[in-house]
């Protein structure tokens, strides 16, 4: 077990965080799907909503505590996992600031691509966070299985 303090983060809300995200993201890729820009610029919105605090609290707090940790494996997944993804939650800003509901309109099928591009490279994270790294950072004791209570 570590020394260091647990990050706030629980695998619990780690794993039911994702869970929404994967929600949100099925939701976009199926208003792509039907090829309405007023229902892809809302699926973008409710994905967005949940998405950038995640990712944000995870670039900047949680994958750099996991870093750092003293168990080897956990350490290097973190570190290779940053590398993967360092710029997904950028491209998720420049996506959701470039596509305004009229300019989806005037190119739904571009869109639809860059966004089921972003899609397939957020649910890999997902996975790999899922099935690797949060797997290891709660067997080494570095994140809290549930969130503690006040």
């Amino acid at each position: 077990m570590s020394d260091s303090p647990l990050p706030p983060a629980s695998y619990a809300r780690l794993i039911a965080e994702h869970e929404a995200i994967a929600q949100r993201a099925e939701w976009l890729s199926d208003a792509c799907d039907r090829n309405c820009a007023r229902s892809m610029r809302a699926a973008l919105e409710e994905l967005a909503t949940l998405l950038l605090d995640h990712l944000d609290s995870e670039d900047h707090d949680l994958h750099p505590f996991l870093m750092t940790s003293r168990d080897g494996a956990t350490a290097t997944a973190a570190r290779a996992a940053r590398l993967r993804y360092e710029t997904l939650a950028r491209d998720w800003l420049a996506l959701i600031a470039h596509w305004e509901e009229a300019r989806i309109a005037k190119a739904p099928d571009d869109f639809a691509g860059e966004a089921t591009a972003l899609i397939h490279r957020l649910l890999a994270r997902i996975s790999e966070e899922d099935e690797l790294l949060y797997p290891a950072a709660l067997a080494s004791g570095q994140i809290s299985l549930r969130d503690r209570s006040g």
